[in-house]
């Protein structure tokens, strides 16, 4: 086969930029492809070349098959790396890439289709006497049918999407009045993510464990396992939290999982990278089959630190007829390497993505850290994509030691402008169960109420401080609605030796919030509610650098901060936050907004696509009803009706891509019944 000079990347974000690097350090030429809206992202940065593939929705851009091949026959490359996602495990890029002479780094199409149905790939195991969780996975798809079934199995059970995974398309049934509902949402869903509605049964294991093995073969029939990951820690079926080797396994069920997952390797004769996943039953200890990737998984990296193998090296080489150059016997593990996923979103908000810019960006720099990212400082994070912003790394020689620096990876870890998931994955491994056997229940039972995050008055007071400085010096400062263009009391009081005092409103979600300033040259009390600090800046604090330094009630500290306008973005070890605080004009007029916006509207919760209306005008829906069904950064949903009546306006349809705060229906209240008169 021929040699890879040339490689197209047939994705975006960090896996994108990954593969760039291990092309740099093979001497490979790396070409980016960008929808319209990754137009500046850093991978395209980063590539030696790049090539424009459509616009910014995926499936007119990194799911458009014939685009990417074009680009790639265009800019003369020799080869194309799906990454994850998108069209790593499609055949009709593996068909046209065929057919125009370039060679897909990955299996062979005969690997992606026996794998590709979850139907046909856990019929396969059968044969080879691998356990499955018992279920049901005909090809009767009504109603009627999949609950006869659903019975028989008995609950609680999951429905599961047969041609997805990723957490899409999935739903807990726990009783047989609410499964045609679930069953509903899992097929619409399904259907948006993978353009196949068809579902499967299974019996739902209330404590369980997914343990995966990575395998890697080549064109001669070669195939090697690469050892086990856990990846038990997991949020709406979305892996949170991924390390190698898996702890609290005992040997004998290691040894037949790697049995397990090379007996399907060798059968499908397979090529390059993969992932063979188990569920672990953490009460009967029972393992069961549960689906094969093939693919380069998110969580490779834990793999590659603990074996010392680049994985991405290997499946180009592999892709162009290399064998391997190690044996079974050859490969070893060495320590413990944990991985989180930082994404942007707000745990403390039902976790709700985030977009924005990022107006602050600094990477974590101590042994045994590595970072895979793919944003870099004024990065757009846009709704058109998962909210995956970067993964940190920790290995160390034990478990514990890779916890602890993957902690300090945390903490050191700064970025603004949009919240993520920084503090609630700190959280995660900072608990005393974390060094226990895990579970897929395990964020559900550490934190049965929800997450919320520590010192949420304390970091918007320190942000008020900072706002007020940054204007302070700024004497010529054009912002408008500054308090010191609105508030003379600010430069009144001063000028006559009297601390200065003003006021300005954080706008939290829609809510305002008074925040009430005091002080003068550096020195300043916050309060904000029943909450009051004391804050002093340093005089020689820079005010264009992003680590300011500050003493917080007496406690020192060194923050990364960034203002723009009225806007600062903080990012702190335990909080990253974006404030916007208000002039006394602005939050009376957001006051008056709020007033006239009653609560008979459904908007948009953040820019994203209509997926489904479910509701018409002239139609009478009760509160709760779902009346329509949204899509952003591959989160669905479910938006309801928030009051009885009668629909009055349907503003969108499906397939419209939408602002946040869009108005999408309006509905008419049912009038209040007439007071009854007293007999």
């Amino acid at each position: 086969m021929p040699v890879i000079k040339r490689l197209l990347i047939a994705n975006r974000g960090e896996i994108a930029c990954r593969i760039i690097r291990c092309c740099k350090r093979l001497g490979i030429e790396s070409v980016a492809v960008f929808s319209s809206a990754d137009r500046h992202a850093l991978h395209v940065k980063r590539a030696d070349l790049a090539c424009p593939i459509g616009g910014s929705a995926a499936s007119e851009s990194y799911l458009n098959a014939p685009a990417i091949v074009a680009a790639a026959l265009k800019i003369k490359a020799d080869a194309v790396h799906p990454g994850y996602g998108f069209l790593s495990e499609s055949t009709a890029l593996i068909r046209l890439c065929e057919a125009n002479g370039l060679i897909f780094v990955g299996p062979t199409l005969e690997s992606i289709v026996a794998m590709g149905s979850k139907v046909e790939a856990k019929a396969l195991a059968e044969e080879l006497s691998i356990a499955t969780i018992p279920g049901y996975r005909g090809g009767h798809q009504d109603v009627e049918h999949l609950l006869a079934q659903a019975r028989g199995i008995g609950f609680p059970l999951l429905i599961k999407a047969s041609a997805g995974g990723g957490g899409k398309g999935m739903r807990v049934v726990h009783q047989a009045s609410a499964f045609a509902e679930a069953l509903g949402l899992a097929r619409r869903e399904a259907l948006s993510a993978f353009g196949d509605d068809r579902v499967l049964l299974e019996k739902y294991l209330a404590r369980s464990r997914h343990i995966e093995v990575q395998v890697l073969g080549d064109s001669a029939g070669n195939v090697v396992h690469l050892f086990d990951r856990e990846c038990s820690i997991q949020r709406n079926y979305q892996k949170v939290i991924e390390e190698a080797p898996a702890s609290h396994l005992d040997q004998a069920l290691r040894e037949k999982l790697f049995d397990w997952a090379l007996r399907l390797a060798r059968r499908l004769g397979y090529r390059g990278a993969g992932t063979v996943e188990f569920i672990v039953d953490a009460d009967s200890r029972e393992a069961y089959f549960l689906e094969m990737n093939t693919r380069l998984q998110v969580e490779h990296p834990t793999t590659e630190l603990v074996t010392g193998i680049d994985l991405v090296e290997w499946q180009l080489r592999v892709a162009q007829g290399d064998r391997l150059a190690f044996r079974q016997e050859d490969l070893t593990t060495r320590g413990h390497a944990i991985e989180a996923r930082i994404n942007a979103e707000d745990p403390a908000n039902n976790y709700l993505p985030e977009i924005g810019v990022c107006q602050l960006y600094r990477e974590p720099v101590a042994e045994g850290l590595r970072v895979d990212s793919g944003i870099a400082l004024g990065s757009q994070i846009t709704p058109f994509y998962d909210s995956l912003l970067a993964k940190l790394i920790a290995h160390g020689e034990t478990r514990g030691l890779a916890t602890q620096r993957l902690l300090q990876g945390l903490n050191g870890f700064a970025i603004g402008g949009v919240k993520t998931n920084q503090a609630f994955l700190a959280s995660l491994i900072s608990r005393p169960a974390f060094h226990q056997e895990l579970s897929t229940r395990y964020i559900q039972e550490q934190f049965p109420g929800g997450w919320q995050p520590w010192g949420e008055e304390m970091h918007r007071a320190i942000a008020a401080a900072c706002l007020a400085e940054a204007l302070r010096r700024d004497t010529g400062s054009t912002v408008a609605a500054s308090p010191w263009q609105n508030m003379g009391g600010w430069r009144l009081t001063a000028a006559a030796g009297v601390a200065a005092c003003s006021r300005l409103w954080l706008d939290s979600g829609g809510q305002l919030i008074e925040v009430r300033i005091a002080g003068a040259d550096g020195r300043y009390r916050i309060d904000s509610g029943d909450a009051s600090h004391c804050i002093a800046i340093y005089p020689s604090q820079p005010l264009q650098g992003q680590q300011w330094q500050l003493d917080v009630d007496g406690t020192h500290c060194s923050l990364d901060i960034a203002i723009d306008g009225m806007t600062v973005a903080l990012s702190t070890p335990r909080l990253s936050r974006s404030y916007r605080f208000l002039s006394l004009e602005e939050s009376q007029l957001g006051r008056g907004a709020a007033r006239s916006n009653a609560s008979n509207t459904i908007r948009a919760l953040m820019p994203g696509l209509v997926t489904d209306v479910l509701v018409q005008a002239g139609d009478h829906v009760e509160a709760g009803t779902i009346a329509v069904v949204m899509e952003a950064m591959k989160l669905i949903q479910n938006l309801p009706c928030p009051m009885t009546g009668t629909i009055k306006q349907v503003l969108c349809t499906a397939g419209d891509t939408v602002t946040g705060g869009s108005l999408l229906v309006a509905i008419d209240p049912d009038a209040s019944p007439e007071p009854v008169a007293p007999h």
